[in-house]
C-alpha cells in the first residue's frame, strides 16, 4: 500500500509540476507582447519627437530663406 500512495504523490506533484509550467509558459508570452508593446511606443515616441524637432526647426530655415 506505502508504494500506491507514493505514486499518488508523485502524480500529483507532477500534475501541479505541469501547471506551473503551463503558467510561466504564459507568463513568458504576456511578457514578450508587453516588450513588443513598449518597442511599439518607444517607436512612436521617437517619430513624436522628431515631428516636433522638424515643427521647430521650420520657422528657421524659413527665417533663413527669406534672408537670402
Amino acid at each position: 500500500m506505502p508504494d500506491s500512495k507514493v505514486e499518488i504523490e508523485v502524480a500529483v506533484l507532477q500534475t501541479k509540476m505541469d501547471h506551473i509550467e503551463e503558467s510561466m509558459h504564459e507568463l513568458k508570452d504576456q511578457v514578450e507582447q508587453v516588450e513588443v508593446r513598449v518597442m511599439r511606443i518607444e517607436k512612436v515616441t521617437y517619430m513624436l519627437l522628431g515631428g516636433l524637432v522638424f515643427l521647430q526647426m521650420v520657422p528657421l530655415v524659413r527665417d533663413l530663406l527669406t534672408a537670402i
